[in-house]
Formats: C-alpha cells, structure tokens, sequence
C-alpha cells in the first residue's frame, strides 16, 4: 500500500486552491479598478478669506460625474457637517463636478477664535482627505 495523498484528493486542493487565489485576485482587482472608474475627488487647495470664510477647491478624478452632495465635508473642530456653496472657476453655482474639472467649496466659519480648522473631505471611493485652514 502507498502512503501519501490520493491523486483525486490532491486534484480536489488544488482546485480548491485555485479558486481561493481567482476569489483573492477579483476582489482585489474589483475594488482597485472602481477606484480608477468610479467616482473620487481630490483636494486641489484650501485656504481662508476675510478671516472667516473656509474655501477648499476639489478636483473630480473619477470618470463619471459627481454630484456635489455626494461630497461630505466636516468641520473636524466642533463634528459638524459643514454647509457651504459649492461654485465651479468662474463662480458660478454648480450640483456636480464634470470629470477632471475642480469645483470650490466656500463657508463661513467659526474658525477665526481659533485661527485654524480642520476639514475632512470624503466623496467618491476616494479615501477622506484632511484639510487645515488657518484664518
């Protein structure tokens, strides 16, 4: 009698294996890819005015349209979600960001006591970004 593995028992890891390492490399992959075909926004600048208005420009570098609500900006200082108004280069207002194109975000701020907050920047399947603005 041989000892050792059977060659069915031996084909059946293997498989086994195969589709462990195929299941790894498609989750992987997936989410790798939506991150390139999805949305996703990036901080292009963020900077204070008038000591009191917080203004933060976010790029789209996705490849579908984001709408602006889908962008979640919070004032990391006192937790709150920050309403502002969002304006596309030439001021004028706008509900999305196209593709490629950059989109400001102004608010008045509560910041000016403290002369610096911080903002947190989430949209998209890009991971949340900081912004510091000192006023």
């Amino acid at each position: 009698m041989r000892k050792g593995i059977t060659p069915i028992i031996a084909i059946i890891v293997l498989l086994l294996i195969t589709v462990a390492l195929a299941g790894a490399a498609w989750t992987y992959l997936s989410v790798y890819m939506t991150g390139l075909t999805g949305a996703s926004v990036e901080l292009q600048d963020y900077f204070c005015i008038n000591s009191d208005t917080a203004v933060i420009l976010v790029r789209n570098t996705g490849t579908v349209d984001m709408p602006v609500g889908d962008i979640s900006i919070i004032n990391m200082s006192d937790g709150s979600i920050t309403d502002g108004n969002w304006a596309d280069a030439g001021g004028n207002p706008i509900s999305e960001i196209g593709v490629g194109k950059t989109g400001t975000w102004t608010a008045q701020t509560t910041c000016a006591s403290v002369d610096e907050c911080t903002f947190r920047v989430t949209g998209g399947t890009a991971r949340a970004q900081q912004a510091r603005v000192f006023c």
